[in-house]
């Protein structure tokens, strides 16, 4: 290895490389190895996590997971959810608009001109004169009786019985 020497002046000379002793080199491999046993016996001296410890820190790390987990999922699902639902708002929409055409037809057809084009045209039936009507008279009453059977069951006579007090009672 070659070596520059400053001294103040601008001209530099090449020295040999500076050698050291033998004994001051394996002086320094000494301290250098001593160095090295310091730095493994403060690494080895620093407290490692306890076995509890790192059962905490694994279960508090699985909560978490756990948690974010459920959240995205439940983030996901509303997604859905709402992505369903305006599907189904489309979907409503529409068969509402269809349904108001169908309604407005179901009007156009059962127009009375309609109907009676219809009655005319394809049954053949016609409009009565005065001269086809014909009126009838009823001579007897029209009144519907409304016959009592004697065999009544005891539940139902109760329950008449029940009905006429509250009657009498003015329920």
């Amino acid at each position: 290895m070659v070596k520059y020497n400053d001294r103040g002046n601008l001209a530099h000379e090449l020295e040999m490389p500076y050698e050291e002793p033998v004994q001051e080199h394996e002086e320094k491999e000494d301290e250098a190895v001593r160095e090295e046993e310091r730095r493994k016996n403060k690494v080895k001296s620093a407290p490692a996590m306890s076995l509890p410890a790192k059962l905490a820190w694994a279960v508090l790390l699985s909560i978490a997971v756990t948690l974010m987990g459920s959240l995205i999922y439940g983030k996901v699902e509303i997604s859905r959810l709402y992505n369903e639902r305006a599907g189904l708002e489309k979907e409503l929409a529409l068969i509402q608009n269809e349904n108001v055409s169908m309604q407005s037809e179901i009007a156009e057809r059962m127009n009375m001109t309609k109907v009676e084009e219809y009655a005319r045209d394809d049954l053949g039936l016609q409009k009565l004169d005065k001269s086809q009507i014909e009126y009838i008279e009823v001579e007897t009453p029209s009144v519907a009786e409304v016959k009592n059977d004697g065999d009544e069951d005891a539940f139902v006579r109760i329950k008449q019985w029940f009905n006429s007090l509250a009657e009498y009672i003015g329920l």
